[in-house]
C-alpha cells in the first residue's frame, strides 16, 4: 500500500510547478506584447517638427497667458486642432525626426529652406508651413505652394489648383487677349480712319504694349514666386515695373487725344508722366519695397500716379467744356477706368474680404484676385475709350483746321 501511494505527492508537486511556470511565461509574454504595442503606437505618432509650431494665430496671440479669439486653441496648419499638452511627450520623437531630416537634406546637398521638397507631403502646404519670405497675408490660410527651387516645377503648378491660380490665369489670359487684339485693332480701327499718322500708331500701341507687359509680368511673378526668395524678389520687382508701364502707357493716348490740337500741353503732360514713371520705377526697384509693411506705400504710390491723370482731365474739361470732353477725351471711359483701378487698389490694400473671414477665400475671391480683375476691367475700358477719342478727332478735325470755339458750339444744346 505504501509503495502505491508515495509517488502521488511528487506528481502533484510537479504539476503545480509546471502550472506556475506556464503562468509566469504567459505574464512575461503579455508584458512584452504590451511594450511592443506601446512602441508601435509611438511610431505612429512621429510627426514632422515643422508641422506643429509654437506660433501665433493670425487672429491673435496663442501664447499662454493671452486670450484667443472665439475660443480658438493653438492651430495646426489649415486649422486642425492640436493639444499643446502633448508637446513635451513628443519632443523626443520630433527631435529624432529633425535630425533625420537634416541628415537627409545634407546628403542631397539641399539648403535648409528646401526641407519641404525632400518630404512626401506634396506640393501644397498651409500658412504655418511657409518659410518667412513667403508669408504675406495671414488671412489666406491654405493652398500655398511649397518652395520649388525650380522654374519647371513652378510652371507645372499651372496645371493644379492653389491660391495663386486665379492671379496667374487672369492676367495670363488677359495678356494673350491683348496680343491677339493688337493686330486686329490696326485693320479694324486704325487703318479705317482718315489721315492716320505714325504718332497715332505710336501712342495707341504704347498703351497696348504697357497692358501686355503689365499682365505678362504679373502672371510671371505669381507663377515663379514659389521658386525661392531671390527669384521671387526679382519677379516681384518686374511686376511693379509692369504696373508702371501700364499706367504710363495708358496716359500717352489719353493725353495725345485730349490735347490733339494743343501740342505744347500735349508734350508737357507726356513728359511729366514719363518722369513720374521713371521715378516710380527707381523706388520700386528697392528690395525693401516688397515687404508686407510697405503694402499701403505700394498702393499709395501707384494710386497717386494714377490720380495724377486728374490734372490733364480737369484741364481738358475746362478747355473743351464737359459735353465736348466726353467725346474729345472719352471722359466717361476715363472715369470708369479710374474707378476700376482705385477700387482695385483699395481692396488690395485693405485685404477685403479675407480679413473678415480668414481661410474662406484662400482659392477664390481674395482681395488680390479682385484687384487683378479690376485691372483687367480698367484695361478693357481704356482700350475702348482710346478708340473712341481717336475716331472722334480723325472724323471731325484731324488737321486741326476747325477753330475750337466752332467745335464746342456743336456740342451745345
Amino acid at each position: 500500500m505504501k509503495s502505491d501511494t508515495s509517488p502521488a505527492p511528487s506528481r502533484r508537486s510537479s504539476s503545480s510547478s509546471l502550472s506556475k511556470a506556464t503562468a509566469l511565461q504567459q505574464l512575461h509574454n503579455n508584458h512584452h506584447q504590451h511594450k511592443n504595442s506601446e512602441v508601435t503606437q509611438a511610431d505612429t505618432i512621429k510627426i514632422p517638427s515643422d508641422s506643429f509650431h509654437d506660433h501665433k494665430d493670425f487672429l491673435g496671440d496663442n501664447k499662454e497667458g493671452h486670450s484667443e479669439p472665439m475660443g480658438i486653441r493653438s492651430l495646426t496648419p489649415c486649422g486642425h486642432s492640436h493639444n499643446n499638452d502633448d508637446d513635451d511627450n513628443d519632443s523626443g520623437i520630433e527631435s529624432e525626426y529633425d535630425e533625420k531630416e537634416r541628415a537627409k537634406r545634407r546628403s542631397l546637398h539641399l539648403p535648409d529652406e528646401a526641407q519641404h521638397e525632400v518630404s512626401d507631403k506634396g506640393p501644397i502646404c498651409c500658412w504655418d508651413e511657409l518659410p518667412p519670405w513667403m508669408k504675406d497675408n495671414p488671412a489666406i490660410v491654405s493652398g500655398y505652394r511649397r518652395p520649388t527651387h525650380s522654374y519647371s516645377k513652378a510652371i507645372v503648378s499651372l496645371a493644379y489648383l492653389h491660391n495663386e491660380s486665379v492671379n496667374i490665369w487672369s492676367h495670363l489670359l488677359g495678356a494673350i487677349t491683348f496680343v491677339i487684339v493688337a493686330p486686329i485693332s490696326y485693320f479694324k480701327v486704325i487703318g479705317l480712319l482718315e489721315a492716320i499718322q505714325w504718332t497715332d500708331v505710336a501712342v495707341f500701341y504704347a498703351f497696348l504694349a504697357g497692358a501686355i507687359i503689365c499682365l505678362s509680368m504679373s502672371a510671371s511673378f505669381h507663377t515663379f514666386c514659389c521658386h525661392s526668395e531671390a527669384v521671387s524678389s526679382q519677379w516681384n520687382r518686374c511686376d511693379y515695373v509692369g504696373i508702371v508701364f501700364l499706367i504710363v502707357g495708358s496716359f500717352y493716348p489719353a493725353i495725345f487725344y485730349g490735347f490733339y490740337c494743343h501740342k505744347t500741353w500735349q508734350i508737357m503732360y507726356i513728359s511729366l508722366i514719363s518722369i513720374f514713371g521713371a521715378a516710380t520705377i527707381f523706388v520700386v526697384m528697392r528690395p525693401k519695397f516688397r515687404s508686407p509693411q510697405f503694402r499701403w506705400v505700394r498702393s499709395g504710390l501707384f494710386l497717386a500716379m494714377g490720380l495724377s491723370g486728374l490734372f490733364p482731365i480737369v484741364h481738358g474739361i475746362v478747355l473743351y467744356g464737359f459735353a465736348m470732353a466726353q467725346r474729345a477725351v472719352a471722359l466717361n471711359y476715363m472715369f470708369c477706368m479710374g474707378a476700376a483701378y482705385v477700387i482695385g487698389a483699395l481692396i488690395y490694400g485693405s485685404r477685403v474680404p479675407e480679413c473678415f473671414f480668414p481661410g474662406k477665400f484662400d482659392h477664390f475671391a481674395a482681395s488680390h484676385q479682385i484687384f487683378h480683375i479690376c485691372v483687367l476691367i480698367g484695361c478693357a475700358i481704356h482700350f475702348f475709350g482710346v478708340t473712341k477719342a481717336m475716331t472722334f478727332w480723325h472724323q471731325s478735325n484731324h488737321s486741326c483746321d476747325i477753330p475750337l470755339e466752332t467745335l464746342k458750339s456743336m456740342f451745345v444744346n
